[in-house]
């Protein structure tokens, strides 16, 4: 038996939604984007959704959009994937890396608010693996420091803090359409929702060469070609249909996995913190061995992954190194399983019992 990371949804109402863009002759700026935007909207609780060509270009877009960039600070946690800090460094500004939580390996907030300087221009907290930041804490020293809050969700579609979603919280959320997310547009894309109408409207602006919807032949700011691709546009909003139900097939087999593995003395279990909704984009599991373990699944077929092994701090072109002493110990002890909705129960059971029979 071979189980795969993840796997891609696919079924026959996606292939006819490709090839009715195919046979339009419509493949960018067309109508499915934009409905792709306000079924987002709909279903993150936002009251506006922008579309864009991948989750780094959201983020470049944000941080454009709020005109942050040579001499400002970005407050950024470094267990991430790079193209959270891409996303300002573009810009010139500099990240200002801070540690994590030790249980859910988001944003540590005491550790945020000690790094707050008169250079901050804005916090950045990821959701990482689907588990949302303490979004109150941040949010309330946003408003207090006069700085704006941006959200990094690629991995936490439909995530909520206290049964908001996060993408509903803070200045601007950003995410990702990548082919093994929680929703995929089978290729690159991405989304920013945010509250603000007027800000919405310059990040389609930027998104499109600078010029505001209507405009044709005036660019009114230097922009970009950010823009979401028809036939990307057109699996989104069928993938966007079983968003919901994903969701709690995930948070079904993390169920599973969490009641199996308990009691493995050398093994630690994801936390699901009380005021938060985890959408276990990936389930990571600690252990000291953490490479021997990935041998062991592997050797029975079972495919994992190590998110992310190098922290961003640690990246070559930054040339002063913080000590972030939790983050840096986790990266050598995480290990992620199999997850997506599509796993079967015989392959559940598979690694479970693979896991099971290993011996540190």
């Amino acid at each position: 038996m071979n189980v795969p990371l993840n796997r891609m949804f696919v079924d026959d109402e996606t292939r006819q939604a490709v090839i009715e863009v195919l046979e339009s002759g419509r493949y960018v700026k067309g109508p499915r984007a934009d409905e792709l935007e306000t079924m987002f909207s709909e279903l993150i609780g936002a009251p506006f959704s922008v579309s864009c060509s991948s989750g780094s270009t959201a983020l470049m877009l944000a941080f454009r959009a709020l005109g942050i960039g040579k001499g400002d600070e970005v407050i950024v946690p470094s267990h991430t994937f790079i193209a959270t800090i891409n996303g300002f460094h573009h810009f010139g500004a500099v990240p200002r890396f801070v540690d994590i939580d030790p249980e859910t390996f988001t944003i540590d907030v005491e550790t945020a608010r000690d790094a707050i300087n008169e250079r901050t221009a804005a916090i950045l907290p990821v959701h990482i693996y689907g588990h949302p930041a303490r979004m109150d804490i941040l949010e309330e020293l946003a408003v207090e420091k006069e700085i704006a809050l941006i959200g990094d969700a690629a991995q936490a579609h439909g995530a909520r803090f206290r049964g908001a979603d996060v993408g509903a919280i803070g200045d601007m959320t950003c995410y990702s359409f990548f082919p093994s997310k929680v929703v995929t547009v089978a290729g690159e894309g991405g989304m920013i929702t945010c509250g603000d109408g007027e800000l919405a409207g310059v990040l389609k602006a930027l998104r499109n060469h600078g010029r505001y919807e209507g405009e044709r032949d005036v660019s009114s700011m230097p922009g970009f070609n950010f823009r979401l691709p028809e036939i990307q546009a057109a699996v989104g909003l069928v993938q966007l249909k079983h968003m919901n139900g994903w969701i709690e097939r995930r948070r079904e087999i993390a169920r599973i996995y969490n009641e199996e593995l308990e009691g493995i003395e050398w093994l630690t279990t994801p936390v699901e913190k009380e005021w938060a909704r985890h959408v276990y984009y990936l389930y990571v599991v600690r252990l000291s061995d953490r490479d021997g373990l990935a041998r062991h699944l592997s050797s029975s077929g079972i495919s994992t992954g190590v998110h992310y092994p190098i922290p961003a701090h640690r990246m070559p072109y930054f040339r002063e190194a913080p000590k972030l002493p939790v983050t840096e110990r986790i990266v050598g002890e995480i290990l992620s399983l199999p997850m997506h909705p599509l796993l079967s129960e015989e392959e559940l059971k598979h690694i479970i019992m693979s896991v099971k029979g290993f011996k540190p």
